[in-house]
């Protein structure tokens, strides 16, 4: 069967023993497990002395399936897990972190997980390797803020089914690595915002970014970084000028830092799944930004992401 092999990696600034007594006690899993912020109404159990072999969790969700994690082996700088689905479909997985001290106040931790696909599914193995590296890099964020913090200062409301106003725009395409991503959107806003297009530029709507294609297995991102304009304007490349359609579209506000939107838009395609909802193929998904990055504190930035649906 095609073998799965997916890893992510994060600098927490906190001492190597923190990071490892919050690992093996699956009392904190809830809080930032990537999956279970997907249904925060997940059952949940637990097995077991926190820490201690045999140690473990059982989940079952509407969303998100059933199975269950046992911690199967730990020292001071590796934890080994089993890792048993057993909704949607049977599967298992071997799971483990490895941690290195990179200073008495600072961890490097590595998230690895390997397992095997169906052999009628071969045809989606470095999508789904991409798919689970993106989830670990969300579950990664949400445990450093709460270990660093003690808090997790990303929340995502699920809206339902809205119609969104279309608008003309100019905007800058650009093509990112996902770890860049943030870093890239911002300079391609500098960009859009530099632009000398005259006084069509000022129509006060609110900034967006299409996401016009996401490629798991190359852990790339194609992207339009846009501003409303009162009418249609022609611009030089790297530039983009175009139309957003009125659309009907699935929605969801998130509350918190940028580097969370990954969890907001995780709900949205969870819930258009659960829903059987098909993507608009003419209209990309796209964000809309509220705030003002420079009076507005990261953990009070509100966005709105839109997923556009068929029909």
């Amino acid at each position: 069967m095609p073998a799965l092999n997916a890893h992510a990696s994060i600098d927490i600034s906190a001492p190597l023993k923190d990071v490892h007594d919050v690992l093996v006690d699956f009392h904190t899993w809830p809080v930032w497990s990537p999956w279970l912020y997907l249904e925060p109404d997940t059952q949940v159990g637990y097995r077991g002395e926190a820490g201690q072999t045999g140690h473990g969790y059982d989940w079952v969700g509407n969303k998100v399936g059933a199975g269950g994690m046992t911690l199967t082996a730990t020292t001071g700088d590796r934890i080994e897990c089993d890792l048993q689905f057993l909704k949607p479909f049977k599967s298992f997985a071997r799971v483990r972190f490895e941690l290195q001290e990179t200073s008495p106040s600072s961890t490097r931790l590595v998230w690895f997980m390997d397992s095997r696909l169906p052999f009628f599914m071969f045809f989606m193995k470095n999508t789904m390797n991409g798919m689970i590296r993106s989830d670990y890099r969300r579950g990664l964020a949400l445990l450093k803020d709460y270990i660093e913090s003690g808090k997790v200062p990303s929340r995502s409301e699920f809206v339902g089914t809205v119609t969104v106003d279309g608008c003309d725009y100019i905007g800058c395409r650009a093509t990112t690595d996902m770890t860049n991503i943030a870093a890239s959107v911002a300079n391609s806003f500098q960009r859009v915002y530099g632009a000398e297009v005259g006084d069509t530029f000022h129509s006060g709507g609110r900034a967006f970014c299409f996401y016009e294609r996401m490629d798991y297995k190359r852990d790339a991102c194609e992207y339009i970084a846009s501003l409303p304009v009162q009418s249609r304007v022609e611009v030089e490349s790297p530039l983009v000028s175009g139309k957003r359609p009125v659309c009907n579209a699935l929605k969801v506000v998130h509350t918190g830092p940028y580097h969370h939107l990954g969890n907001a838009w995780a709900v949205l395609i969870s819930e258009s799944r659960h829903q059987k909802l098909k993507a608009s193929r003419a209209v990309s998904p796209f964000e809309c930004y509220l705030n003002d990055t420079d009076t507005t504190a990261p953990e009070e930035l509100v966005t709105e992401l839109f997923l556009p649906l068929q029909g």
